[in-house]
Formats: structure tokens, C-alpha cells, sequence
């Protein structure tokens, strides 16, 4: 049974990884009926032709965007909206692991989430006319919730995720928009085995790594598909969810005051 009905658009960042891949077909799968793939390829990746090919009556396009980028990610949004009735559902899933290029990991994991979040915003709120509202789910991590002294700069972008869509959600009703947080845990993909490569970690052991590998075991990517849809449905504006071991649970945080 499609959970998504009439007619509805979703913009996917960093689609083209194995959660974001995931995560489009699921929304595929559930009834979009357009869906806006966006990352760093300077080609169209291959999958998008066999999407096209399963769900021939879906609109599906892809954009290269650097999220880095707030040119790129303007210039997007605005020829996706001008393609479909309304902008519905965004989910901001790029991001990278190296410890090497802190500066890098920031811009792209917490900046870049901030920055598509803001058109998000101004192209889905109804206070304005603009939009008809919607929902923007920033992807995060178990990381953001409980660091890996490994990846300082990787558990600060993920915890910066965490905060700012918490705080975004908090008094902005007004806005017609819900505002969500998923972090999931091991995930299995090259992103999960570079989060376990020495090379790519700061100051830390392969000891160290041994042991945080046991504590995260891989899940598939599809769990992560299928909990950010999910939750879409289920989650209240400013929750956050974690999903572990294909486990989706709602996390309790200190609430917000003002």
C-alpha cells in the first residue's frame, strides 16, 4: 500500500550513496511521484535508469550539486519547483567521513544540511503563500547523539545536525512544516568501512576501531530507507529517531526551554 499520496515531490541529497539510494527507492516504492536526485556525480548514476524503467510513470531527474555549493543548491531547488506542484518532502542525506579534512566535513555534513534546509523552508512554508508545507528529514547519526573520540569532526557535524533541526522545529508550527532527525547506526555501505579505516580517523588505533566495529554492527541500507519513511508518517515535528540493527526507536532528549 503506497503511503505517500497525491501527487507528491521529495528532494533527495546525496542520493546516489547506498542511504540515500536506499532511502529514494523506498519513497519510490511508497509513491512519489516526483523525486529529485541530487549529488556530487558529474554523471547520472546508473540506478536511475532502472528507476526509471520500474516506475515509469514517476518524474524522476537528477542534478549534479555540490551542497557546499549555495548556488548550486539554489539553482536546483528552484528548477525542481518550477517542475512540480509542490515541494513536499526533503531529505538531506549527504555527507562524508575523514578525519583528514575536518574543514571539508563540517561544510558538507552540517553546513550543507543548513543551507538546504533554508530553501527547503522557503519553498514549502504556508505562512508566506509559497508552499503548502511539508516535511524535511535531516539524516544524522548515532554519532550525533553519543561521539566516537575517532571522528571528532565527524561526531560534531552529526551532533550540529541534531541541534539545528531540533532547534528549527521548536515554536515555527506557523511554518506547516515537520522537522525530523534520523540517525542511524552501522550501515552497511563504503561509508561504513572508511568509518572503520585508521586512514581516515583521527589519532586512533586499530584497537580502538576494533572494539567501536563490535558496537556497530551493520544494518542494511534498506532498514535505513524504510524507518526515514516511516517516520515521515509517525514522527512528530523536533523528534529524533535512531535506528539500530533495523531497530527504529524515538530518542528522549532534554526538552527545549525557549
Amino acid at each position: 500500500m503506497s503511503l505517500i499520496k497525491n501527487n507528491k515531490s521529495a528532494l533527495v541529497t546525496g542520493a546516489s550513496g547506498a542511504i540515500g539510494g536506499a532511502i529514494c527507492e523506498e519513497l519510490l516504492k511508497n509513491g512519489i511521484k516526483y523525486l529529485a536526485v541530487l549529488d556530487m556525480n558529474s554523471q547520472e548514476p546508473k540506478i536511475l535508469s532502472d528507476w526509471k524503467k520500474t516506475y515509469p510513470s514517476v518524474s524522476i531527474k537528477y542534478f549534479q550539486v555540490d551542497v557546499t555549493s549555495r548556488e548550486e543548491l539554489e539553482k536546483c531547488y528552484s528548477e525542481f519547483t518550477k517542475a512540480v506542484p509542490s515541494l513536499d518532502i526533503v531529505i538531506n542525506c549527504a555527507g562524508i567521513f575523514n578525519e583528514k579534512d575536518p574543514t571539508r566535513v563540517i561544510n558538507v555534513n552540517l553546513n550543507g544540511v543548513i543551507e538546504s534546509t533554508r530553501f527547503a523552508i522557503d519553498h514549502m512554508r504556508i505562512d508566506t503563500g509559497k508552499g503548502k508545507g511539508g516535511t524535511i528529514i535531516n539524516i544524522s547519526s548515532v554519532s550525533g547523539l553519543n561521539v566516537f573520540s575517532g571522528s571528532p569532526a565527524y561526531s560534531a557535524s552529526k551532533f550540529g545536525v541534531v541541534a539545528y533541526t531540533r532547534a528549527l522545529a521548536h515554536g515555527r508550527d506557523h511554518l506547516g512544516i515537520k522537522f525530523l532527525v534520523l540517525c542511524p547506526s552501522g550501515t552497511d555501505s563504503a561509508f561504513y568501512e572508511r568509518a572503520f579505516s585508521t586512514k581516515y580517523l583521527f589519532m586512533t588505533t586499530e584497537e580502538t576501531v576494533a572494539k567501536r566495529r563490535k558496537l556497530l554492527p551493520a544494518q542494511s541500507p534498506s532498514e535505513v530507507g524504510k524507518a526515514t519513511v516511516e517516520i515521515m508518517q509517525i514522527g512528530k515535528s523536533g523528534s529524533v529517531w535512531t535506528i539500530r540493527n533495523g531497530e527504529l526507536a524515538e530518542e528522549e532528549l532534554p526538552a527545549i526551554r525557549i
